[in-house]
């Protein structure tokens, strides 16, 4: 049994209550100091390791060169701002019904992937 962990404990409520997605590793150090959680950077990012390992958050790559992390829920795909970095979700999986196809014309079984949307959030589009 793992010793107790005020910082994971901290990230796993953060990542669950939080309606948010593709939290950087900068932005969740920045809200457990905002909660008065004492931590680093390596602190954090070894709790997310484990976090990951156990299967609560998941890492996501949103093709922007940082790690991010969420909350392990059902599949769904992101759409990220050009200009600002928000990250939001996109309800259900839009490729699912194309992994037939994927599969048939290329002899590959699909096991996993990863569709993210790029363009501009509406603040970022009305300024």
């Amino acid at each position: 049994m793992p010793r107790p962990s005020p910082v994971r404990d901290a990230l796993r409520a953060c990542l669950t209550e939080h309606p948010r997605h593709g939290w950087s590793l900068d932005e969740l150090l920045g809200e457990l100091h905002s909660a008065r959680v004492s931590a680093d950077f390596s602190t954090v990012f070894r709790a997310l390791n484990w976090l990951e390992a156990e299967g609560v958050v998941r890492r996501v790559d949103l093709g922007d060169g940082k790690a991010r992390y969420e909350a392990n829920s059902a599949h769904h795909e992101h759409i990220r701002c050009n200009n600002c970095g928000t990250v939001s979700e996109v309800p259900g999986c839009l490729v699912q019904g194309s992994t037939q196809l994927v599969e048939a014309t290329t002899g590959f079984s699909i096991t996993d992937h990863r569709l993210v949307f790029s363009g501009l959030c509406p603040t970022c589009k009305s300024a």
